[in-house]
């Protein structure tokens, strides 16, 4: 099955570290910055490598250190400001699309994420020549639970509810290229990476969903749709992807200035 469309909007008002900001639009790159008072670290901890500057990415150590980072990262570093990515939690995604096959206004709130611990970085490599910084992921599962409140149709099917919506998301593959600039942080003076622009790509391999109460407890009603939309999860998530790029994008764009900020490169470029 194929679902056609001809207009998407999300707005996504995420708190991702304990931070809120928000998504919102069809349109253009989102640089949503992350406001940390944290000075930056001022010596190298265990978890962070070194690359030779002259060639950050000489057998792959740019990927090694990048990857090195993660457990970092999932625990959450409080000395530089970064809190725990594991879970995830979302405030809220809104979904509204008025016309075609596909008609749906509501959204999705109280969103837990678990799994982003557990990605791989199969690629990643820092060109500062041509200021580039570019990564690949693999998430295998992440697993989502959250309220949701929905109305519309699919096709010839209504969906109506409110309740719980448990879903999961397997073999997820991201990729994110970046143009950065090298600048000065402006109460120590040492040179830090910054995010100019970026672009995510992602693909989803499976998806599986349920949601609860749907038509006030109608469980003949319910089943149907939950069934309907498992069968065709990967046509729904293509229509939704272009305005998914954005918000990832905007994620990993505060994420990772709010990370770089405060790991000048004098500790891990020698």
């Amino acid at each position: 099955m194929v679902i056609s469309t001809t207009y998407w909007k999300l707005a996504v008002s995420l708190s991702v570290f304990g931070l809120s900001y928000l998504i919102t639009g069809t349109h253009g790159a989102y640089t949503r910055e992350i406001v940390n008072d944290k000075l930056p670290l001022q010596e190298r901890p265990p978890w962070l490598q070194t690359c030779k500057r002259s060639n950050p990415n000489e057998d792959k150590c740019f990927r090694q250190l990048f990857e090195g980072c993660f457990p970092a990262l999932a625990a959450g570093i409080p000395e530089i400001g970064v809190k725990s990515f594991e879970p995830l939690n979302i405030d809220q995604v809104s979904v509204s699309k008025g016309s075609g096959n596909l008609v749906l206004s509501g959204g999705f709130q109280d969103l837990v994420i678990r799994g982003p611990s557990n990605a791989t970085v199969r690629r990643a490599s820092l060109d500062l020549e041509r200021r580039l910084l570019n990564f690949e992921l693999e998430l295998p599962r992440l697993r989502i639970r959250a309220k949701y409140n929905l109305k519309g149709n699919i096709l010839l099917l209504p969906l109506v509810g409110s309740g719980d919506v448990a879903m999961a998301l397997k073999n997820v593959h991201t990729t994110v290229y970046t143009r950065i600039s090298l600048r000065n942080e402006t109460r120590t003076g040492d040179e830090i990476i910054h995010i100019d622009e970026m672009k995510v790509g992602f693909d989803v391999g499976a998806m599986r969903i349920h949601l609860k109460n749907l038509f006030n407890g109608n469980e003949i009603l319910a089943a149907s749709i939950n069934s309907f939309l498992n069968q065709n999860g990967k046509e729904v998530i293509a229509e939704l992807r272009p305005d998914l790029e954005l918000g990832l994008a905007d994620i990993f764009h505060g994420l990772w200035n709010n990370v770089f900020s405060k790991m000048p490169t004098k500790l891990w470029l020698v």
